[in-house]
C-alpha cells in the first residue's frame, strides 16, 4: 500500500529561474510556479479557457473592457482571501522590479493596456480597476484578439509578499533551499489536496536526467523533450513516458542587431539557406527528444502557414549568398553560443563548411549567464535555443517575436516581423488571419530574425512502478506534478 506521506522526488531538465510570477522568464520556472500561483483563467488539456481565479468574465461590445469577477472563496497559504486588488497590486508590482528579461515578463499582456505607457511615471496603471472585493475590470486603447489567453499565462497569477516570502493560491506551497524545491500542500486549497503530498524538485542537467530515473534517484522528470530518452522509454526499465501536442520550438537565433555580423540580410538568409539543407542532422540530433523537422514556424493547418513549395522558395533564395557568406566570416569570427550537447553538430557543420567561429564559441555552455547573453548582454551572433509555443493562435508567435514580447530579444527583433505581428493582434475577425500571418510567415522567412528547425512535442518521464498519470493531461499547458497520482 503506498505511503500518503511519501515523498515524491521530481527533476526538470532546466532552472528554474525565480519563483516570482512577473519576474519569470524560462519555461521550466512557468512550470514550477504553477504549482504554487493562479492565474485568472487557466487554459484546459484541450485549448479551452477555463475559469480558475475568476468565475466569469465578459467584454464589452467594442472588445475595448473586459470585466471579471473574482473567485474570492479562494485563499492565500496564509488564510487571506483573495480580492480583486491582489491582481492590480500583483501587475503593477510586478512592473516595478527590474525584468530579468530583455522586457518585462508582463508586457506582451499589458501593453495594450490604457496607462500602461506612463506607468514609470504614474506608478500605476490607470486601466486597471477595482470595483469593490470582487470586480476587476481592464481597458484597452485598442482591440487585442488574444488579450484574455493572455492573461492565463503564470506571469500574470496572483502573489502576495508575506514576511519576505511570495505565496499564492495554488495546491501548493514551495519552498527552495540548496537550489532544492520543496512543494508542500497549501491547507487553504479550494479544491483539494494534491494527491501527492510531499515532492521535491531539482534541476537535473540534460545530460544525467535519464540516468538518474533508471538509478532511481528520480521518481519523474518534467519537460522531459528536453533530455534523450532512446524510445522514450518503450525499451528503458521502469521508465515510461507521457506525450502531449508541440511544446517547444527548435529555433537558431541570429544576432542581427545594427553593427553586427548578421545585420546584413543576405548572411542571415545564406546562413538559413545554408542550415536547413542539412535537416537530416538536426533530426538525427534531436531524434531522441520527440523531434519533428519543419522550417516553417506556424503549426501545419495554423493560419499563416505557406504552400511549401513557397516556404522553400524563399529559403533557396538565401543560397546565391552562402560563399559570401563564408568569406566574410573569416574577417570577422561568429561566436556561437548554444547550452547542449545536441547542438554538437550545428558547430560542427559550419566549420566544415569553412564558417569561421570564435575560440570562445561552445555548443554547451552552462550556468545562469548563458540566458543573459540572450536577454541583457546581446554577445553572441549565433545563439541555438529552444522556447515555449505558448498557444494555437498565431499570435502566440508575438510572446517571441513582437515589439513588447515577453521572452523576445533584441537580437532578433526585425522591422517587418514586428509590424506584421502588430496589425495581427488587432485583427478580430478570424477569417481575416491566415491572410495577414502569411505576411508573418514570409516576413519571418526572408528577414531571418531565427532559422525554424522544427518542433519538440511536450513529454513527462516517470517511474511506472511509483506513479500514474492521467496521458490526456499532457497536452500544450499541462506539464506539471498536478497530472499524477501515486500508483
Amino acid at each position: 500500500m503506498t505511503d500518503p506521506n511519501q515523498t515524491y522526488n521530481f527533476g526538470i531538465a532546466s532552472s528554474w529561474g525565480t519563483l516570482t510570477p512577473p519576474l519569470q522568464h524560462l519555461a521550466a520556472g512557468d512550470v514550477v510556479i504553477s504549482h504554487q500561483f493562479e492565474s485568472l483563467i487557466a487554459t484546459s488539456d484541450r485549448g479551452i479557457v477555463e475559469p480558475l481565479a475568476a468565475k466569469s468574465w465578459e467584454f464589452s461590445p467594442d472588445r475595448l473592457t473586459l470585466r471579471f469577477k473574482i473567485d474570492t472563496s479562494r485563499r492565500f497559504s496564509d488564510g487571506s482571501c483573495l480580492r480583486a486588488a491582489d491582481f492590480k497590486k500583483a501587475w503593477e508590482g510586478g512592473l516595478e522590479m527590474t525584468p530579468i528579461s530583455s522586457n518585462s515578463s508582463l508586457s506582451d499582456g499589458l501593453a495594450n493596456v490604457k496607462g500602461y505607457g506612463k506607468f514609470k511615471e504614474t506608478k500605476e496603471i490607470e486601466g486597471i480597476k477595482v470595483i469593490g472585493d470582487d470586480i476587476l475590470e481592464i481597458e484597452l486603447v485598442k482591440p487585442v484578439r488574444m488579450f484574455l489567453e493572455y492573461l492565463a499565462g503564470q506571469r500574470f497569477a496572483v502573489y502576495k509578499l508575506v514576511d519576505g516570502a511570495v505565496i499564492g493560491t495554488g495546491p501548493y506551497v514551495i519552498s527552495e533551499k540548496d537550489k532544492e524545491l520543496t512543494l508542500m500542500p497549501n491547507p487553504y486549497y479550494i479544491e483539494g489536496a494534491p494527491k501527492l503530498k510531499a515532492v521535491k524538485i531539482t534541476a537535473v542537467t540534460p545530460a544525467e536526467a535519464f540516468g538518474k530515473m533508471q538509478a532511481g534517484e528520480i521518481d519523474a522528470l518534467l519537460m522531459a523533450e528536453m533530455v534523450d530518452i532512446p524510445g522514450c522509454g518503450k525499451d528503458s526499465g521502469d521508465v515510461s513516458c507521457a506525450h502531449g501536442q508541440e511544446g517547444r520550438h527548435i529555433l537558431v537565433d541570429l544576432n542581427g542587431m545594427p553593427g553586427r555580423f548578421f545585420s546584413d540580410p543576405k548572411h542571415r538568409l545564406a546562413f538559413q539557406a545554408m542550415v536547413l539543407k542539412h535537416t537530416d542532422q538536426a533530426a538525427e540530433a534531436f531524434s531522441a527528444r520527440s523531434f519533428i523537422g519543419d522550417s516553417q514556424t506556424f503549426l501545419r493547418f495554423q493560419a499563416g502557414r505557406l504552400q511549401e513549395e513557397e516556404s522553400a522558395a524563399i529559403i533557396a533564395e538565401g543560397e546565391k549568398y552562402i560563399s559570401r557568406f563564408v568569406e566574410a566570416s573569416k574577417k570577422q569570427p561568429l561566436f556561437f553560443a548554444a547550452n547542449a550537447k545536441s547542438w554538437q553538430w550545428l558547430y560542427e557543420l559550419l566549420i566544415s563548411a569553412g564558417v569561421s567561429l570564435t575560440k570562445e564559441s561552445k555548443w554547451e555552455f552552462s550556468g545562469p549567464g548563458f540566458w543573459d547573453m540572450y536577454y541583457k548582454t546581446y554577445t553572441p551572433d549565433i545563439f541555438p535555443m529552444s522556447i515555449s509555443i505558448s498557444d494555437g493562435d498565431p499570435d502566440g508567435l508575438y510572446h517571441i517575436l513582437g515589439k513588447h514580447g515577453a521572452v523576445t530579444s533584441p537580437m532578433i527583433q526585425r522591422a517587418g516581423v514586428t509590424a506584421a505581428l502588430e496589425e495581427g493582434r488587432q485583427i478580430i475577425d478570424v477569417s481575416k488571419l491566415p491572410g495577414q500571418y502569411q505576411v508573418v510567415s514570409r516576413a519571418v522567412l526572408r528577414e531571418v530574425p531565427y532559422i525554424h528547425l522544427g518542433y519538440l512535442y511536450n513529454r513527462i518521464a516517470y517511474n511506472k512502478k511509483k506513479l500514474r498519470i492521467n496521458d490526456a493531461l499532457i497536452a500544450r499547458h499541462n506539464n506539471n506534478v498536478m497530472a499524477f497520482r501515486p500508483k
